[in-house]
């Protein structure tokens, strides 16, 4: 009886100390690491979020803007970002109606979420896909 009673005890303990970002919905693991660089190939998603996780491990400036490819017209696609924090608090944003946005704030380390939400007004499935262009 007395070993069941210590692990339940521990089941209880280990599932209250599970990292999760409560206002998120998600654990920072299910969602892909956004680094230093160009991101692979994302596609606006008619009004659908599209979340990433950013490490800073010092004190820095973090730069990230959105680019379509080029040749395709960017015109008619609504697209912005937001970060959050650790604790799930907006920290900054930055939007476009054309398509291309830029997000610039100064950070301390600690583990952050850009989440990317965009519209494509008519056009082509082309000209819907972006790169995100991450610096820090």
């Amino acid at each position: 009886m007395k070993v069941k009673s210590i692990l339940f005890g521990a089941l209880v303990a280990s599932i209250f100390s599970t990292p999760a970002l409560a206002n998120f919905g998600t654990t920072t693991q299910d969602l892909p690491l956004l680094e230093r660089g160009v991101s692979s190939t994302q596609l606006l998603a008619q009004g659908q979020s599209k979340r990433f996780n950013i490490n800073i491990q010092q004190a820095t400036t973090l730069k990230i803007a959105s680019e379509h490819f080029p040749g395709f017209t960017s015109t008619g696609n609504r697209i912005s970002a937001v970060l959050y924090n650790e604790a799930g608090q907006q920290v900054a944003e930055a939007s476009s109606p054309r398509g291309h946005f830029e997000l610039v704030r100064q950070l301390q380390p600690g583990n952050y979420q850009l989440e990317v939400t965009g519209r494509s007004r008519g056009g082509s499935d082309d000209n819907r896909y972006y790169e995100l262009h991450v610096a820090y």
